[in-house]
């Protein structure tokens, strides 16, 4: 119900004749929106809609794949897809991909909480320029300054590609709810998680949305955190016996859906931020 919700608050932002203008559709994020580049390959997984495992993390479609549909483009392959060709979109999120560095949690004791060796990308030291052919891997993430390009074609301030991302709608994020499960599933106090890991991790997302900006992108859509207090493992695994730890009407745990709204809190800080320094660049 939530997922659905979100994509009618989306899709109802755009109208027919908007949605034309785009060329497009880029889409960074975790497993909320990998379509592919981690593969889940086996059934129930995909059976719903699409009749066969597709690496989708769900039995059906993704809020993603809706907001494609929405504005008439196809759903979108998955960066590491071979021979298809990314001239509509491409998706670049990566089931369990995290905001911040992975030194970050190595220097904290963490890393066995990491479920996939990259947050979005892990260049080598070899690529460290920008590509901009659309017909390339065009990648970046909120940890890494860098983009990638799967056909190592590199070009750097490329006037096309600010062009063709100045057409094309781009969804950045859901980005920080890895980051969380890697720390409070690590046994740091949800507390100590609000204060070391939030201001980090909404300031990467920022980072990652003004390169994008400097790219070319100029229509945004930046989605914030879900209400982690009410997913069934975090109150399975966190249980209290005291009732005020309880919503009265949600029954969610208010400790941690605190955590969610003191995210959601600063990245609309930084959202604002961002606009009143691109005044004309769109972030939803």
């Amino acid at each position: 119900m939530k997922l659905l919700v979100l994509f009618f608050v989306l899709t109802s932002s755009f109208d027919i004749s908007f949605s034309q203008r785009y060329n497009a559709l880029f889409n960074f994020g975790d497993s909320l929106s990998d379509t592919g580049n981690v593969v889940i390959s086996s059934l129930p997984y995909g059976m719903t809609y699409f009749g066969r495992a597709t690496g989708r993390a769900s039995d059906g479609r993704l809020v993603i794949d809706f907001i494609a549909e929405g504005i008439g483009l196809p759903h979108l392959p998955p960066n590491t897809a071979k021979n298809v060709s990314f001239h509509r979109g491409v998706n670049f999120a990566f089931i369990a991909a995290p905001a911040l560095p992975f030194e970050f949690y190595h220097e904290r004791g963490l890393s066995k909480g990491l479920w996939v060796s990259r947050s979005c990308c892990l260049p080598s030291a070899a690529r460290r320029k920008v590509s901009c052919d659309p017909m390339s891997c065009i990648l970046i993430s909120p940890s890494s300054s860098y983009m990638c390009s799967s056909t190592h074609h590199e070009i750097v301030g490329d006037a096309d590609c600010k062009d063709f991302l100045s057409k094309s709608l781009v969804v950045f994020g859901e980005f920080g709810g890895n980051d969380y499960n890697t720390g409070i599933f690590g046994g740091l106090p949800v507390l100590e998680v609000r204060s070391t890991f939030v201001p980090r991790i909404t300031q990467a997302i920022a980072e990652g949305v003004e390169r994008l900006i400097g790219l070319g992108a100029v229509d945004l859509i930046v989605p914030s955190v879900l209400p982690v207090g009410c997913f069934p493992l975090y109150l399975t695994l966190y249980s209290s016996s005291n009732p005020e730890d309880y919503g009265p009407r949600s029954g969610c745990a208010r400790k941690l859906n605190a955590l969610s709204w003191y995210h959601n809190a600063l990245l609309r800080r930084q959202r604002n931020r961002l606009r009143q320094k691109y005044p004309t660049v769109s972030i939803r």
